[in-house]
């Protein structure tokens, strides 16, 4: 009993493990904006409107900032390969936080391990030798 628990917690494990990577790649480009930022400029706010700035610094808090070393948002877009700043506004309003993503890819690759791992562990039957002719030896 004590090894299947520890099977079960080491498919969990490995499951969480791919799940993460998996966040990890989705969510590359998000990174990788978040951590260079953008700077609030009179562009930013004529492009997208102040309520956008409100519900992107809602979804990404502190993405958006007002240091002038950080770049404007027609070259964060540029830099990322946006068409435009539109493009890249639609996409920071698309961010999902990754908390209930992740989960959902845990779900997923646990429901298949499981799936999988039932279908191998069922009992199956084994055949049976056949029977082995002997002569019968009078003694």
């Amino acid at each position: 009993m004590k090894t299947a628990k520890k099977g079960i917690r080491a498919i969990k494990k490995a499951c969480r493990e791919m799940a993460h990577e998996m966040m990890l790649l989705e969510y590359q480009k998000y990174d990788d904006i978040w951590w260079n930022r953008i700077r609030i400029t009179p562009e930013l706010i004529r492009q997208g409107g102040k309520e956008i700035v409100q519900e992107i610094n809602l979804k990404m808090p502190n993405l958006l900032s007002r240091s002038p070393l950080v770049d404007t948002v027609d070259l964060v877009a540029e830099k990322f390969g946006f068409e435009s700043i539109s493009d890249l506004l639609d996409y920071l309003l698309d961010y999902k936080p990754r908390g209930p993503v992740e989960e959902r890819y845990y779900e997923q690759f646990l429901a298949e391990a499981l799936e999988g791992g039932a279908a191998a562990a069922a009992p199956q039957e084994e055949p049976v030798p056949p029977m082995i002719e002997v002569d019968e030896v009078p003694f």
